[in-house]
């Protein structure tokens, strides 16, 4: 049974759960495990694997655990490496918890408590977006133009709602097309993403062939040229039926790139600039606590 954690909060992932965290901590300390707890603002943009070796010996802890949402556990992944010589555990307390979704892990403190201390571990294979690692999915166009123009502040106080006036402003900008190389195969799209997951911006179903468990990636052409085609295509993802549309491709691949400069890139949820971009699979795995077969009925 792990006793030591270390528990990294991201205070911009979200407003979401601050009651989950503090009862999860509660039962760990009540089950006699011993807690240390650092909020660091940022997470993406500040942790490194240097400074988090500074911060604490890994050694120490059984596990270094991930306070916050989807770009928080990528973060930590980012910052602890491939070689870690321990496994990342999390606390869904963030806007859109896909990964949480996708496993599923528990989301009431006595379960998230109980995978903490004895769940055992998976590997959860990663993906390159350029240089960075991702796990869940990168976006080229609309969404990366929308979280480009999130309010990190707003966000952090009221949650999901921060994203109303970003996606209202990008589902009503003319799209722009650029090109997309697929496996070698050259398509057109005006947004992208390469799905490693099935779901999207939590509980969306973007494609039902991905999985976060396997390494396999999936990219999801939108063609939209207009302002209308986008928002048909916004409402269709919504109702899981975007793939019905004669103007969007999902496809299984290993690389894609786009190589136009100047379109926005999300990944796992955060902004990581602009195009060119190559999107492939690589970079390490994952080490994660998940809670044992059968105990993850109440996902987040």
């Amino acid at each position: 049974m792990r006793q030591r954690f270390l528990l990294l909060h991201n205070p911009v992932a979200g407003m979401r759960r601050h009651r989950l965290v503090r009862r999860v901590v509660h039962e760990l300390k009540r089950r006699g495990a011993e807690v240390v707890m650092l909020r660091l603002w940022n997470l993406g943009g500040n942790l490194s694997r240097d400074a988090l070796a500074r911060i604490v010996h890994f050694d120490g802890y059984d596990a270094v655990v991930a306070v916050g949402g989807d770009g928080t556990v990528r973060a930590l992944a980012k910052a602890v490496g491939a070689d870690a010589s321990v496994p990342i555990g999390v606390i869904p307390a963030g806007t859109g918890n896909v990964l949480a979704r996708e496993l599923p892990l528990p989301s009431t403190p006595i379960a998230v408590a109980q995978m903490l201390l004895d769940g055992p571990e998976t590997e959860i294979p990663g993906a390159m977006a350029g240089n960075e690692p991702f796990f869940l999915m990168t976006g080229v166009g609309f969404d990366g133009e929308v979280i480009a123009a999130l309010d990190l502040e707003l966000k952090r106080r009221i949650g999901k709602a921060a994203y109303v006036w970003p996606i209202l402003k990008a589902t009503f900008r003319k799209p722009r097309t650029f090109e997309v190389n697929v496996d070698g195969e050259v398509h057109t799209a005006s947004w992208l993403v390469v799905a490693k997951a099935s779901r999207y911006a939590g509980s969306f179903l973007i494609t039902r062939g991905a999985s976060v468990r396997k390494a396999e990636l999936f990219a999801v052409l939108f063609q939209a040229t207009s302002r209308f085609g986008r928002l048909l295509e916004m409402i269709a993802l919504g109702l899981g039926l975007h793939h019905r549309l004669p103007g969007v491709k999902v496809l299984s691949c290993r690389v894609v790139s786009v190589s136009e400069p100047g379109h926005a890139v999300q990944i796992d949820g955060d902004e990581d600039g602009e195009t060119p971009v190559t999107v492939e699979l690589g970079g390490g795995n994952l080490r994660m606590i998940v809670p044992a077969r059968g105990n993850g009925s109440d996902a987040a």
